[in-house]
């Protein structure tokens, strides 16, 4: 069962001659180990996150574990506005089975920016982001190539909500896209994009639909990425989130709850031209509950399913399914007395048995949990190692039963440390990361990578 999170801000004084500064969680790591770079080293991952500024009063940070037994290589690149261009960071080593934090301000102060972050090894990044004093935050894993079709299921223009769309350009050439946003009434296209090469261009969807629900279909004449951003009372709260480039028959996402003063709401979008019958299982740490009654989701729309009525009050993990490709995203909302808070996290379209999770912190005043589903029908053992700034640290095993979900309490385990994590099961999983901090005042949520390979 879930502890009830009540963290703290903290604020870490430096090392520097009587300098206090207000860090983000392991923001100076990654400069500890920075080398001057010697050249283009051979890339073996690539990640991008289209999202994310370091203006209007944004910090913005770039995680990156290595999960693998050498030394990693790793060098971000930071593309800005066509009229800023695009900037290199220094190359950093980052040791095996460790992490390390890059503030982006420390290249790209000031400005709207995306970032690529290139290793010659197999590392894996997410990208947190903090405004208003750290009242709030959002936090989204990367993608790990462009793509010429992308698909966001969330999205709001209605309730006070401003909605944007990010777009990364990473390529030598110009490329033009063309929005079309799926609402609860149908299709609406939007006039094409020219999104200059080695930059980005920002679309506040507020401007093209009227008050409503929306889900975003991108499609691009060369590559890009897509990622969304949404924001609420005055920013007082946000989330974030990437897109798909394929529509699945069936989705997994760990997180879900309706304890703990929790809303929680599973986004469907059907950007196909059939409708789609939709059925949602709910796993909590008893078990499944009985089924829900299936939904019908119309071609070009999208749909909000509330799951309350069918849990109750209980932590949760949701398993889609359904008869045409869709995408699923999950959002969750929360007032601790200061303001609505909120995070929300794209599904999972398949199961594998390794989940990296990039972000994490037991620090600072923060909480970090694990949520891991089981949606087998046999029990399924977990292994679960964290992955500091001084190294691995490995936690005892887990057994979930079937059809069922675990909320691993990581402050329990590993107290006052920046974290990577890795989950490794005998049995595929769906696995995410949450945060909160500010005695629950903000919090962010991430689905982590997932592999069937082992490091």
């Amino acid at each position: 069962m879930r502890k009830t999170r009540t963290p703290r801000l903290a604020v870490i004084v430096t090392m520097l001659a009587a300098l206090t500064l207000m860090l983000l969680p392991g923001a100076a790591s990654a400069g500890a180990g920075r080398k001057p770079s010697a050249g283009a080293f051979p890339v073996a991952r690539s990640w991008y996150f289209a999202e994310g500024t370091t203006a209007y009063g944004f910090e913005e940070y770039v995680c990156v574990q290595n999960p693998t037994p050498n030394v990693a290589k790793v060098q971000a690149t930071y593309m800005m506005p066509p009229e800023k261009g695009q900037k290199l960071g220094d190359e950093f080593e980052l040791p095996s089975l460790s992490r390390a934090t890059i503030n982006v301000a420390e290249v790209a102060p000031s400005t709207d920016v995306s970032v690529k972050v290139d290793s010659d090894q197999e590392v894996i990044c997410e990208r947190s982001m903090y405004w208003a004093g750290r009242a709030e935050g959002h936090d989204s894993i990367g993608v790990m190539s462009p793509q010429t079709k992308w698909y966001l299921a969330e999205g709001c223009t209605n309730y006070g909500f401003e909605e944007y769309l990010s777009l990364q350009n990473p390529l030598s050439s110009n490329s033009t896209a063309t929005i079309t946003y799926n609402t609860s009434s149908g299709p609406k296209a939007r006039a094409p994009i020219v999104v200059p090469a080695h930059s980005r261009k920002t679309i506040k969807v507020n401007d093209d639909v009227p008050p409503d629900d929306v889900s975003v279909t991108v499609n691009a004449t060369k590559p890009l990425v897509a990622e969304r951003s949404m924001y609420w009372d005055a920013r007082r709260g946000g989330h974030d989130s990437i897109g798909t480039s394929l529509p699945s028959l069936s989705w997994f996402m760990a997180e879900g709850s309706t304890k703990w003063g929790f809303d929680t709401f599973v986004l469907v979008q059907n950007p196909g031209t059939v409708d789609a019958t939709v059925n949602m299982t709910y796993l909590t740490g008893s078990g499944p509950v009985p089924a829900a009654p299936p939904i019908v989701v119309k071609a070009g729309t999208r749909t909000t399913v509330d799951p309350r009525g069918v849990v109750g009050n209980a932590d949760f993990s949701t398993k889609v399914t359904s008869s045409r490709g869709i995408i699923c995203e999950r959002s969750m909302y929360w007032n601790n007395g200061t303001g609505k808070a909120g995070h929300d996290t794209i599904g999972l379209p398949a199961l594998a048995k390794n989940c990296f999770l990039a972000e994490g912190t037991t620090a600072y005043g923060f909480e970090t949990f694990v949520l891991v589903a089981n949606p087998n029908n046999e029990p399924n053992d977990v292994e679960v190692s964290y992955m500091t700034p001084e190294g691995e640290v490995q936690r005892p095993g887990i057994v979930i039963a079937p059809n069922s979900r675990v909320t691993i309490d990581v402050n329990a385990d590993l107290p006052s440390s920046d974290v990577s994590i890795r989950l490794t099961a005998d049995k595929p999983i769906a696995a995410e990361r949450s945060m909160y901090w500010h005695g629950r005042g903000g919090g962010t949520d991430s689905i982590g990578y997932m592999t069937d390979k082992s490091f």
